[in-house]
């Protein structure tokens, strides 16, 4: 079972920037979405997720979209793949 993410946020967030200090730390690679600097992605954001918060991860997994969002619960989540990962 793989997933695929992509953190929705934007640049002065500090929330989102905890977010990507934690995935330039834990060497991990996610497309962004900047919801001020890109409508579209904002829309997609408010569509799937039903908030603009930021930041949100958006993760796929077998075909289903699950919308993730707060700071500390993303780390969480990205820790918690990233060590399952190491163990298989």
């Amino acid at each position: 079972m793989s997933e695929r993410y992509t953190l929705y946020q934007y640049d002065s967030c500090p929330y989102c920037a905890r977010v990507r200090r934690f995935l330039a730390e834990a060497g991990l690679d996610l497309p962004m979405k900047d919801t001020l600097r890109d409508p579209e992605a904002r829309r997609e954001l408010i569509a799937g997720g039903g908030s603009p918060q930021v930041p949100c991860l958006r993760i796929e997994r077998d075909g289903r979209v699950q919308w993730l969002y707060e700071s500390l619960d993303i780390i969480d989540y990205l820790r918690g793949r990233a060590a399952a990962s190491a163990q298989s």
